[in-house]
């Protein structure tokens, strides 16, 4: 299941999203598209994942599954987290990095990361 999340400039989480076609109505704004399984030219990433794209208004952050994809534009600027930064050069530090997006998502779902 995709979750797009949506930053304002000074990094405050402001809305979370699960809804398939909110999520593709609001990445199509930035130009960016998304999708599960195969795509021609699209490669579906092998484990869970986080994109940032940055927006005029701040950062939308997308967090996708195994065997989903996501679509940037050419010279889109945009940073991936697998899981394993520290940090990621050019983004923000107060945004959450991969652990601490998913247990916010999961904090916000009523789940507890501990049972997952």
């Amino acid at each position: 299941m995709p979750v797009l999340a949506v930053f304002d400039a000074q990094g405050s989480w402001r809305d979370t999203h699960v809804c398939d076609g909110w999520i593709t109505e609001h990445l199509a704004q930035q130009g960016v598209s998304w999708g599960r399984g195969k795509a021609k030219g699209q490669r579906a990433l092998d484990s869970a994942g986080l994109f940032y794209v940055p927006t005029a208004d701040g950062y939308l952050g997308l967090l996708l599954e195994a065997g989903e994809w996501a679509a940037m534009p050419a010279g889109k600027p945009h940073f991936f987290d697998a899981g394993e930064a520290e940090s990621l050069e050019g983004l923000p530090a107060v945004l959450p990095l991969f652990e601490a997006f998913v247990e916010e998502v999961l904090s916000l779902t009523g789940n507890d990361a501990d049972e997952e």
